[in-house]
């Protein structure tokens, strides 16, 4: 259902935030295929007519790790704190968060075969992704409040990550630190409440139609798959507002 056939009231604002994934690299084309657009057509399509309309709009930093993306958080340019305290009428309602993958790579870059003896402590490699999420949390919209919900999406596995047993044992502590981070504050009632996880929406595989060739990105099909599998836990995340 397109957006001029819904209610004319103030459109649901979502933002995706992230490195590559989210820009939707995916080699050897020079041409990005974001996740954002399918997210936002499968959303506004499961919409009933009382619902508001669903934007979705994002930015992907190619290369950038979170520890990056956390240095420049306030940066005018790049900076996810800068851009949701600019958004206003109406505030964002939902950020979503896909960073890591490049983290993983350059902690483990000079680490191979299995069982490393200098293992890399997942809470510290986790950090800047949920400083991301907290800096969300600590926003406030147009009334003053802060209702800005978030929703973790767990780092996917690569190639890199089968050839390095430490590289995907660390993809697999990361994601459960982030579940964990999300699940505690439900539990807690603090902030952390309004974050949600879930699980990357599917695997990789070698010869996967869904991924690049470099074992690292997604394919324009993999974007679309992605942007339309997110598209269940976004809608039932917005739903719990209403």
């Amino acid at each position: 259902m397109s957006s001029q056939t819904q209610t004319t009231s103030s459109p649901k604002r979502i933002f995706c935030y992230g490195d590559s994934l989210t820009a939707g690299t995916a080699p050897p084309s020079d041409q990005l295929f974001p996740y954002g657009p399918h997210l936002e057509e499968e959303l506004n399509r499961c919409s009933n007519s009382a619902q508001a309309a669903v934007m979705v709009r994002w930015r992907g930093l190619p290369g950038w790790a979170a520890s990056a993306l956390v240095e420049y958080i306030d940066d005018s340019t790049y900076g996810l704190r800068a851009t949701l305290t600019g958004i206003r009428n109406p505030s964002i309602s939902l950020v979503i968060i896909l960073a890591g993958t490049n983290d993983i790579g350059s902690l483990t870059s000079s680490m191979m075969g299995g069982g490393s003896k200098n293992s890399i402590d997942a809470n510290l490699a986790v950090d800047p992704i949920l400083c991301l999420h907290k800096s969300c949390l600590e926003c406030e919209g147009d009334d003053g409040k802060r209702n800005i919900h978030t929703l973790a999406v767990g780092i996917p596995g690569s190639a890199w990550q089968e050839m390095n047993p430490d590289a995907s044992k660390l993809c697999a502590e990361m994601n459960y630190a982030l579940k964990k981070f999300a699940s505690d504050g439900a539990s807690d009632g603090d902030d952390s409440s309004r974050v949600t996880y879930v699980d990357f929406p599917f695997s990789y595989s070698r010869g996967d139609s869904k991924w690049s060739g470099d074992g690292l990105h997604l394919s324009q099909e993999g974007y679309e798959t992605l942007g339309k599998c997110l598209a269940p836990c976004v809608k039932e995340i917005l739903d719990r507002e209403d």
